[in-house]
């Protein structure tokens, strides 16, 4: 199909900019497309794979979706050797940090992402959205499991998820807030910490 060509060039492309680049099995890039459309098309029904295609090669929000789902793959598949050069492309071309371990279901999608950070080992819904400078993380860096977040939570921009929480379905959690308890679902989260209740 053309538009798994285009992706298969346009990853071979981006490697060009890496320091000693390794090959990436075509099969992996093209599921990490077909992802990537998934993604996109739970939120947005009616725009077309070439359109997304397009937005990916034209470095809009779906590149760094492209990019996390191209590196999930790679960790799926058990390719270690292969994640360093996703992960600096990530963080090179979108500003965006996102550790390949986290478990994220369809219906991911970044707005903007310039300072986003998702550490390892988060356990995320279908139809997350993230906005710009927001964290997920923990407590302790490098230990102790991540956080478990429901379905169709956003997050805005400069937000926080830290800790080892459990957060509900359908939660919106607003600019500049750090969320360091549990959430309950349909629930409203703003600033200074005052959550209002759906």
């Amino acid at each position: 199909m053309k538009k798994d060509s285009a992706i298969i060039d346009f990853v071979k492309f981006l490697q060009t900019k890496v320091y000693q680049p390794i090959f990436i099995p075509d099969l992996i890039i093209k599921n990490a497309l077909k992802k990537t459309i998934t993604d996109v098309k739970y939120h947005f029904s009616t725009i077309t794979d070439e359109d997304i295609l397009a937005n990916i090669l034209s470095n809009n929000n779906e590149l760094a979706i492209f990019l996390f789902r191209l590196g999930n793959e790679i960790h799926i598949n058990n390719l270690e050797s292969l994640k360093t050069q996703v992960h600096w492309l990530l963080k090179e071309l979108c500003g965006c940090e996102i550790y390949f371990n986290n478990t994220i279901e369809q219906g991911f999608y970044i707005v903007h992402g310039e300072g986003l950070v998702i550490g390892s080992r988060n356990k995320i819904g279908k139809g997350f959205i993230i906005h710009q400078g927001c964290t997920i993380g923990h407590k302790i860096n490098g230990s102790g499991n991540g956080n478990i977040i429901g379905d169709n939570v956003t997050l805005y921009c400069n937000s926080s998820i830290i800790g080892e929480l459990n957060i509900g379905d359908n939660t919106v959690i607003g600019a500049h807030v750090l969320v360091n308890k549990e959430v309950k679902k349909n629930a409203t989260v703003i600033m200074n910490g005052k959550m209002i209740v759906l």
